[in-house]
């Protein structure tokens, strides 16, 4: 039986499983992080704004900051990423920068 709206890995209870659970709180269509535009302070060391969705979104505070360095050891899957997790436009959003690619990414949209 199918129900309106209902989308791949919806259960009628409401919780998602599988894949769905794995995209929750990401800002792309398939669940991937979406590149972005970051304004960053030198001085302060962190990012104070960002356009997503053709929207410029004010960074309000900083609530944790982290670093993922993975796969150091081989030629290939080597991973070197900052993550700043930020309010910003009444939302709780991860921002990340990966090192290597050099660029900026909305990672997930935090519950």
């Amino acid at each position: 039986m199918s129900r309106g709206g209902a989308t791949s890995g919806d259960r009628p209870d409401g919780r998602l499983t599988g894949a769905a659970r794995a995209r929750a709180g990401r800002p792309g269509p398939g669940g991937e992080a979406v590149p972005v535009t970051v304004t960053w302070d030198e001085r302060a060391r962190r990012p104070v704004a960002f356009v997503w969705r053709r929207r410029r979104y004010q960074v309000e505070r900083v609530l944790e900051t982290w670093v993922l360095e993975t796969g150091w050891w081989r030629d290939e899957g080597h991973v070197s990423r900052s993550y700043w997790r930020v309010r910003a436009g009444g939302r709780v959003l991860d921002l990340r920068y990966d090192r290597l690619a050099r660029a900026w990414a909305l990672e997930r949209e935090v519950g």
